[in-house]
């Protein structure tokens, strides 16, 4: 029986897999769609590839917030593949959670997706006090906040095989899935200081990006592939428990 609950889990493997590159690919085509709708008929082609690969560079910003207010690195790259190489980390703590079906303890990836996402929160919190132009503010902060404390729950339901802990912790994370996207949008159109663009009011700001959905969130401090994380995160707190020996 032990062994039986050791085994890789390589159904969820493969589902959490597909939910990985839907996500991956949901990232990818918006930032398309919503670039080239930006695009001049005699742009050259390759411009749409730059910009692509920028659209990602500027996403990950958050991670390199602090280094950069430190002095550490460049926040701008001169070279466009530079942008997008920025995201790894990002595409890192995307793809761990897939990895929770193969391993008997499932809460090392998560706790590696708590720290990322908590380094990210602090980051974007910190960063206006120390850099000279700051680029974020502290609304962006609270989403990654928000995912550090569920990460760090599911890990604590997850090392107890605390069964019901972990599906009401499943269910906040649907909750959260189907939050994301508004939480995308709502922050892609603030300033970097919080605030609301030209004076609109909270109402119509709320609207304006609401109705554009999804693409307001093509290139959000909030990733949309966030959404699917939640996702990710949910079917492992939901399956897990199969697994917890009964009490």
């Amino acid at each position: 029986m032990a062994k039986q609950k050791n085994k890789p889990m390589w159904a969820l493997f493969w589902i959490l897999l597909t939910v990985f590159l839907i996500g991956l690919a949901a990232e990818t085509v918006l930032k398309y769609i919503e670039i080239r709708g930006t695009m001049r008929p005699e742009d050259p082609a390759y411009v749409l590839g730059n910009r692509l690969m920028r659209a990602f560079g500027d996403e990950s910003v958050p991670i390199w917030s602090v280094p950069t207010a430190l002095n550490w690195m460049l926040l701008i790259p001169r070279d466009p593949a530079q942008f997008a190489l920025r995201w790894i980390p990002y595409l890192v703590a995307f793809l761990l959670p897939v990895f929770c079906a193969l391993l008997p303890k499932k809460a090392i990836p998560l706790i590696l997706c708590a720290i990322g996402a908590g380094f990210v929160g602090v980051g974007l919190a910190i960063e206006p006090l120390l850099a000279s132009r700051p680029y974020s503010n502290l609304y962006a902060a609270i989403p990654f906040g928000i995912e550090c404390l569920l990460l760090i729950l599911a890990c604590i339901a997850l090392g107890a095989k605390k069964k019901g802990f972990a599906i009401a912790l499943g269910v906040c994370a649907v909750l959260l899935a189907l939050l994301s996207p508004a939480v995308s949008a709502l922050l892609a159109g603030m300033s970097i200081g919080g605030g609301l663009p030209d004076g609109y009011p909270i109402r119509s700001y709320c609207f304006t990006q609401l109705r554009r959905l999804p693409l307001s969130a093509a290139v959000s401090q909030w990733p949309i592939h966030k959404t699917f994380a939640f996702v990710l995160y949910a079917l492992i707190l939901f399956t897990a428990p199969k697994r917890f020996p009964k009490r």
